[in-house]
């Protein structure tokens, strides 16, 4: 014995059904910013400045004429000895450059109190941190690092721009190590060079 179904009932039970698991994903996604961005124990800073998350090299048209002539150079070479895929992915390379610098970056508040350092919306709590080293050379290089536990990178640059780097190293030589004779990391020497 066949059952009749009614096609239209079924089609508008599965569009409420849709429209309800939409409900709970938003407010499960809105109950989450709130959590994150909810003030906590790291916004009672005792140091805070506004930095960019990176530094914006600026870049010559000279800087531009020689990045070109050895894309050219790197493709040309990889089609005469027959490594198509050393070209692609040169070619990808570029492209994934370009697109993540097409936008300037960020400028993002960073705050330093009791309980840890906090980046933006990137909390690092103390017992997370294992240690810290103040890079400053001005104008070229004014860099906090600090070297996380649990991240998949582990040391942390975060610019000074204008701060002094004397109160925070003050605050921080309290709550974590100094590595003392630390430098800037080679692949930052790298790219301030290079204008990567």
């Amino acid at each position: 014995m066949l059952e009749y179904i009614d096609t239209n009932t079924k089609k508008y039970k599965n569009k409420k059904m849709i429209k309800k698991l939409k409900r709970k994903r938003a407010e499960k996604k809105a109950r989450h910013y709130a959590l994150r961005n909810a003030p906590s124990a790291y916004d009672e800073a005792i140091l805070s400045w506004i930095a960019p998350e990176t530094i914006k090299h600026d870049r010559g048209i000279l800087w531009q004429i020689i990045i070109t002539i050895i894309i050219l150079a790197s493709v040309g070479l990889s089609f005469y000895y027959n490594n198509a895929t050393f070209a692609i992915a040169i070619i990808m390379f570029i492209v994934v450059y370009y697109l993540a610098h097409l936008e300037h970056p960020k400028d993002v508040e960073i705050k330093i109190s009791n309980i840890g350092i906090k980046v933006g919306s990137r909390k690092y709590p103390y017992n997370r941190v294992k240690s810290f080293w103040v890079v400053y050379e001005p104008p070229y290089v004014k860099i906090l690092y600090i070297r996380v536990t649990g991240e998949v990178v582990s040391d942390i640059a975060i610019q000074l721009d204008g701060q002094s780097p004397s109160p925070i190293r003050e605050l921080l030589i309290e709550k974590i190590p100094e590595l003392e004779g630390e430098t800037e990391k080679f692949s930052d020497i790298l790219f301030r060079l290079f204008k990567i």
